[in-house]
């Protein structure tokens, strides 16, 4: 029973932890927030930035994203690279005119988002499996013992 209690504060204390961390972090704090630049953009062009956006189309061969109102002409990637209602990281450069000369990006797609859950999945049923196939859970004294032994 004491170890039983010992898990049950271990996994309490690590789910206030992560509660905990969404809770207080909010993106990035080095760079001020979309509707900040929005308001005021002439202000910061030649900043970097890092902006987690979604794409939204194209226009004159490049990509429109937008996040938080903030609607911005990026130099990558191509948008034939992106689908409308991609999610994109970018890292770059504010330009004039809503120009985004971007350094670094990376785009998540929703396939790559199901895909990721699933092979999530498929590992977590796989380790499982393996597991159980050694072990079994002894319910009179809820405790894992080794299989074929008493």
């Amino acid at each position: 029973m004491r170890r039983l209690s010992i898990a049950f504060v271990l996994v309490i204390g690590l789910c206030a932890l992560a509660v905990g961390f969404g809770v207080q972090f909010n993106g990035t704090d080095v760079y001020p927030d979309p509707a900040a630049i929005d308001a005021d953009y002439a202000a910061h062009v030649g900043e970097r930035a890092h902006l987690w956006t979604e794409a939204v189309g194209t226009e004159n061969g490049r990509l429109v994203v937008e996040t938080e109102g903030l609607y911005l002409r990026v130099s990558d990637p191509p948008p034939a690279a992106v689908e409308v209602g991609d999610h994109v990281q970018i890292y770059g450069t504010f330009g004039p005119d809503r120009q985004f000369e971007t350094e670094a990006y990376h785009v998540q797609s929703a396939g790559g988002v199901w895909y990721m859950y699933g092979v999530s999945v498929v590992g977590i049923a796989l380790a499982a499996g393996l597991f159980l196939r050694r072990w079994r859970i002894d319910p009179d004294q809820w405790r894992f013992v080794p299989r074929g032994g008493e």
